[in-house]
């Protein structure tokens, strides 16, 4: 039985009225079980007494008890979900709530987690629940890099542009689909540090950096090389975004991001990050 059903007929056997609204999930629940859970009538679905007491029944079978909330697995994982019922996709959390992808610059210097330092090989990060981070007082810097890439050979790109700090934290600003972009603002906002951002150098490069809590850096070579490098840039990438950026850079109250946003604004292109990871690159 899947989730969404549970959780109508859960309202269905609370309620004190006879008549509910017909949706997908209740109706192929009728259709399946017949007269014994329900009868629809138009655009209604009918369960008298006894019908709701054969859906009690059907509940229980699926451990979930009839005085059970709707709400019951909201924000649940899906392990604290069989607390509640014996399917733990029931939870609406994701799976991968509140973890980020973290690691140190380069492999000589550590990632220090709890207090431990950890020497990671190159290509290689941790996966981590942010809430048991602490305040990651060893890393003096935070860096968000946009694209999975460049955050896995961030290694390469520290030979060829100038990053913060001693021992800053890398993070991935990641995905809808692994690690979360909102998982990694939650992060920084229960930090300190100051920010970078190692970004693709495009409108939508810019938004993301202004988006950053306590942002202090855009992590370039210099302005000169960049206004250089720009011009061997994407035309269509940059006119492809330029649209749906333009109010929010037009706008612009970040300083850092400002005089980026005047070089590339100025050339017309876009250049991707990943350019400062290719091998022997001169700039």
């Amino acid at each position: 039985m899947e989730a969404r059903l549970v959780k109508v007929l859960l309202r269905c056997v609370q309620s004190d009225s006879e008549r509910f609204t017909v949706n997908m999930s209740l109706d192929s629940f009728v259709r399946e079980y017949g007269p014994r859970v329900g009868e629809r009538k138009g655009q209604s679905i009918y369960m008298t007494a006894n019908q709701k007491h054969v859906i009690r029944e059907l509940l229980t079978s699926e451990g979930v008890g009839a005085d059970t909330s709707p709400e019951a697995w909201n924000g649940l994982t899906r392990a604290e979900a069989l607390s509640v019922g014996y399917n733990e996709k029931f939870a609406q959390e994701p799976v991968k709530r509140r973890r980020v992808a973290i690691k140190a610059l380069r492999s000589s210097v550590p990632l220090v987690l709890n207090g431990q330092s950890l020497l990671l090989p190159v290509r290689s990060h941790v996966e981590v629940d942010y809430a048991e981070l602490g305040d990651m007082a060893q890393h003096d810097w935070i860096v968000v890099v946009e694209n999975w890439e460049c955050f896995n050979d961030i290694h390469v790109a520290a030979g060829n542009l100038p990053f913060p700090g001693q021992n800053p934290l890398i993070v991935w600003r990641g995905d809808k689909d692994s690690v979360r972009v909102d998982s990694m603002l939650a992060m920084l906002c229960n930090l300190k540090q100051p920010v970078a951002a190692f970004v693709d150098y495009d409108p939508s490069g810019m938004v993301i950096a202004r988006s950053l809590p306590r942002l202090k850096m855009v992590i370039t070579p210099p302005l000169d090389t960049l206004a250089r490098m720009m011009q061997n840039g994407l035309i269509e990438r940059y006119q492809k975004q330029i649209a749906g950026c333009r109010a929010v850079l037009e706008q612009m109250d970040v300083a850092c991001v400002a005089d980026v946003w005047d070089v590339i604004r100025l050339s017309g292109r876009a250049l991707p990050q990943e350019i400062f990871v290719l091998p022997k690159q001169t700039y």
